[in-house]
């Protein structure tokens, strides 16, 4: 996933405010004094600096804004006792000149003092963001109630700087750099997603888990409830989610299941946001997949709870999803309740006809079987299963009937429909099924079946929900011998596509 940012509520001009007199940061209600007074005019010295800044903002070359600058540094660089009874004045005036040098266009990251206008110590190189993180801190030690301004203070135009080529660096794969430039966005505030999500694209991307989890929950932390970082905050769940399902599948004892609890509890979050999600189906699984790995199998009925309630609001691939689940626990009639609303949404769906008939077959409903293995033979009538659905059917109506005539046409049945599946010159298997808005990719799996060597052009139909013909792809199969097996991927160009059918492959 490429990373990209938002610049938010930062603002270009967020030191100016903060000139001339007594600076109100915010104030308590009723008129009463203010939370956090800096007063940047005393001694005069800092007053006069703000000649200099303005001077420095509205320069036309870089020429006349560095001197303006160099300007700001050397008189809070010459005799600093002056300023030891104002320490948030002058850390103010200083940060807001470090903050201009660190955008400065040819300004590295740790000049040497001097070429800042610094007098002491002039060869001494200077880390300006760590140096700008020092005077946050000192204007906070000086007045703690500005704590709170002092971190939207953090988020200047060099944060902005560093945030943005931690992220151009991440998405480039350049990983050092990113790291780099996401720790100096952390040295300058830490209350923003961005640099732990880069932090934890590098982390991933290096094979350390551990920290990339660790950065995916900060992310998290950090978006909170803001809707300009939804999709941040949605895919840094659904990646911690992941890590720490695959975590806990290596994992023992209480870590294991203190991990998949984690991540069950993500996929759940996760899918109470999006429900509409195309990924829900995926997002179900895992959850389900979580929670019996937490030990908890109890509540993975839940999981599908919503859907079993009101399934006409899900889609047919979620309803199918969720009979799995259902199927997976015995709660069977659950599962038959999903794959018959399934079919209702889609008469086409292929997975939801076999499972259905397998769920009736495991409840002794063996005649029911018949009309989702007819309409399934229909669509897919090279899949073995399919065929050994009447098998089984006519098995279990022969081993419940007590009239002789009626078990030998039953036992004659299971003999016709076993010998026909095994007979296939070809069985078909599908591996996967992708429906896009305007295309769709369906991958077949061929096993030759027959002595003799088959070659076959198949073409497959895709159909909408009116069972109309929307698209069709045609491909040659083949040569085969006996036990081989090859996979077939047939596109079209589609929309509205529901479902798939074939003719018989002879």
């Amino acid at each position: 996933m490429r990373l990209s940012f938002a610049r938010g509520a930062v603002a270009a001009g967020l030191m100016a405010g903060l000139a001339i007199a007594p600076v109100l940061l915010s104030a308590q209600p009723g008129g009463v004094a203010p939370a956090c007074p800096i007063d940047p005019n005393s001694p005069k010295e800092l007053a006069l600096m703000e000649l200099q800044i303005q001077r420095a903002r509205s320069a036309t070359t870089p020429e006349a804004r560095q001197s303006a600058l160099k300007a700001i540094m050397k008189e809070l660089d010459t005799k600093p006792e002056r300023f030891t009874k104002n320490p948030a004045g002058f850390n103010l005036r200083l940060a807001q000149a470090l903050t201009m040098w660190a955008i400065e266009p040819g300004t590295v990251n740790t000049p040497v003092r001097s070429a800042l206008g610094m007098v002491s110590n002039p060869t001494e190189s200077i880390d300006l963001a760590l140096k700008l993180d020092e005077s946050y801190k000192a204007i906070v030690a000086a007045l703690p109630a500005c704590e709170n301004e002092v971190k939207a203070l953090r988020q200047n135009e060099a944060w902005l700087a560093s945030t943005r080529k931690a992220l151009d660096a991440s998405n480039a794969g350049q990983l050092d750099t990113a790291d780099y430039y996401a720790k100096r966005s952390l040295l300058l505030s830490t209350d923003s997603p961005y640099p732990h999500y880069v932090l934890a694209n590098v982390a991933n991307q290096r094979k350390d888990r551990a920290a990339a989890m660790g950065h995916w929950k900060q992310v998290i932390a950090q978006s909170g409830a803001d809707t300009s970082y939804r999709e941040l905050k949605g895919s840094s769940m659904y990646l911690l989610s992941v890590n720490q399902l695959e975590a806990a599948e290596s994992a023992k004892g209480a870590e294991q299941q203190t991990l998949a609890k984690e991540a069950a509890a993500g996929f759940k979050a996760i899918l109470a946001a999006t429900p509409d999600s195309p990924d829900a189906p995926n997002i179900m699984q895992s959850w389900a997949d979580a929670l019996k790995m937490s030990g908890d199998s109890a509540a993975i009925a839940g999981v599908y709870s919503d859907i079993l309630a009101k399934p006409a609001g899900y889609s047919d691939v979620a309803l199918m999803m969720a009979s799995v689940i259902a199927t997976r626990i015995n709660k069977t009639d659950d599962a038959i309740t999903l794959n018959e609303a399934a079919i209702a949404r889609n008469p086409n769906a292929r997975d939801a006809l076999r499972n259905l008939a397998a769920n009736y077959y495991s409840k002794d409903q063996f005649l029911k079987m018949i009309a989702p293995s007819t309409k399934l033979v229909a669509i897919d009538p090279n899949n073995f299963d399919g065929w050994m659905m009447f098998a089984y059917a006519a098995q279990g109506l022969a081993k419940a009937t007590k009239v002789p005539a009626e078990r030998k046409a039953w036992t004659d049945s299971l003999v016709k429909y076993q010998t026909y599946a095994e007979a296939l010159p070809v069985k078909v298997d599908v591996a996967s099924f992708q429906r896009g808005a305007k295309d769709v990719t369906l991958t077949l799996q061929f096993e030759q079946q027959a002595a003799a060597e088959g070659n076959y052009s198949v073409t497959v139909e895709f159909m909408d929900a009116s069972n109309a013909v929307v698209g069709s792809a045609t491909s040659p199969v083949g040569p085969l011998k006996k036990g081989d097996t090859k996979s077939v991927v047939f596109k079209a160009t589609a929309t509205g596509v529901t479902g798939y059918r074939y003719k018989p492959i002879k």
